[in-house]
């Protein structure tokens, strides 16, 4: 190949293709260098150059010039391939960038086929894939099919773009919702949170921070129009777009919403949150297959139990009846066990578990002192078989784990603040 003829394809791809002119070079320097090496053989140390301004190869040996006469059609052959690598790296490089911009966002693609159950989509000059598991259940990907979609993630695999996409993701929701909600996207409307069951049920909690606006209408929209778009691009999966509370009782009550709630109230000795509703809301309130409650459980993050008013009253009347040994050993009087019954101290495992400093903290107003909270714990222990002592020490267990979480949040809370004052100090000196 003629050197300047060289120089000018080189510059012409590296224009056209957005390709660093001397990246390229080097790159065929190297391959020549391997070929050279291969064809040739000799005994000291052996380099080669290409001329930057003359498009000229120039090979040594020891310092001493190699005539390479013979390496003319190897040139060629070397800098075709070079040169086509360099185009898929370039090619590769430059989807990247693109389809990084756009991570955690949602893409409209086509629908190209279906292999082994995870879908190719084609979005413009790239091929991204659905796996299975990031699959609606139920939904049927026809070639042809326009298709949008969660992009999860961007990484490049060889010389290609791997771009994986989502349709069951929760952010899939929350995309859809600022592109369907101005409101939302205005940033009038908060999401506070969502979680979800794909292609069953998702619960979305949404706050105001304008009173004007009815967060639960806007997102609504007139005779339903704008949620029903977005449970159409879902396939239909049903959408409880719940007003959000700061108040922890009033939010569980929301999250479980359409059913009616008679009462909330919090066992604090096992860190559950009691929901009591009338017979005919029961059904509704736990859902099918228990996914109401579930999914009101995840967006409040609370641990929720709910039961009818006579699963209630019978619950009461089998604490009351379980905690009559400690009436008639003298520990506690009927006042008081009404009093255990209504914070949720209705067993003696859960008696058994605390300590004497959590029962005289939480029952200070009548009388809890040191020595009988503790001789309370000894006899409710006395009263239990394995199976409540199993309980028993399950609740132990993770009120040590709990508390422990607690205090390595605390501490690496302290050591951040402390870092940002010295940081703060550093720049402090420095002005």
């Amino acid at each position: 190949m003629d050197p300047s003829e060289f120089l000018r394809l080189v510059d012409s791809i590296s224009r056209e293709r957005g390709l660093d002119k001397e990246t390229i070079i080097d790159d065929i320097e190297k391959a020549l260098m391997q070929a050279a090496n291969k064809r040739f053989d000799q005994t000291g140390e052996f380099t080669l150059t290409i001329d930057r301004e003359t498009g000229e190869i120039r090979a040594f040996e020891d310092e001493e010039p190699v005539e390479l006469t013979n390496l003319g059609r190897i040139v060629a052959n070397v800098a075709k391939q070079v040169i086509m690598q360099r185009l898929r790296e370039g090619e590769r490089d430059l989807l990247f960038d693109e389809f990084e911009s756009r991570i955690h966002t949602i893409i409209s693609g086509t629908v190209m086929r279906v292999e082994r159950g995870t879908v190719i989509v084609q979005l413009g000059r790239a091929e991204s894939i659905l796996p299975r598991e990031e699959q609606i259940p139920g939904e049927i990907y026809r070639p042809g099919a326009v298709m949008r979609a969660y992009l999860l993630n961007v990484a490049k695999k060889g010389q290609r773009v791997r771009l994986v996409l989502s349709r069951t993701h929760v952010n899939f929701v929350r995309e859809l919702f600022q592109q369907e909600i101005p409101e939302i996207a205005d940033g009038n409307i908060e999401i506070k949170g969502i979680v979800r069951e794909p292609g069953r049920r998702t619960k979305i909690a949404v706050s105001s921070t304008d009173p004007r606006i009815d967060p639960v209408g806007s997102c609504v929209g007139m005779r339903g129009s704008r949620i029903t778009k977005i449970a159409d691009e879902l396939g239909g999966e049903k959408i409880d777009i719940i007003p959000w509370a700061e108040e922890p009782a009033q939010f569980i009550i929301n999250s479980l919403k359409p059913a009616a709630i008679l009462k909330v109230s919090y066992d604090t000795f096992r860190d559950r949150a009691k929901v009591v509703v009338s017979q005919d809301q029961l059904p509704l309130a736990i859902g099918k297959a228990g996914q109401n409650v579930r999914l009101s459980a995840r967006l409040t993050r609370y641990k929720i139990d709910v039961c009818s008013e006579e699963q209630a009253r019978e619950n009461r009347m089998a604490g009351a009846q379980a905690l009559q040994p400690l009436v008639d050993a003298g520990l506690i009087e009927d006042f008081l066990r009404e009093v255990l019954l209504d914070e949720h101290l209705d067993a003696p495992w859960v008696i058994a578990a605390q300590t004497a400093e959590i029962l005289c903290d939480s029952f200070e107003e009548f009388q809890m002192t040191p020595d009988k909270a503790q001789a309370l714990i000894d006899k409710a222990d006395s009263l239990l078989d394995d199976e409540q002592r199993d309980e028993k020490n399950e609740l132990i267990r993770r009120r040590v784990e709990e508390a422990a979480a607690a205090a390595e949040a605390e501490a690496r809370a302290l050591e951040e603040a402390q870092q940002a004052a010295v940081e703060a100090s550093l720049e402090g000196g420095q002005d």
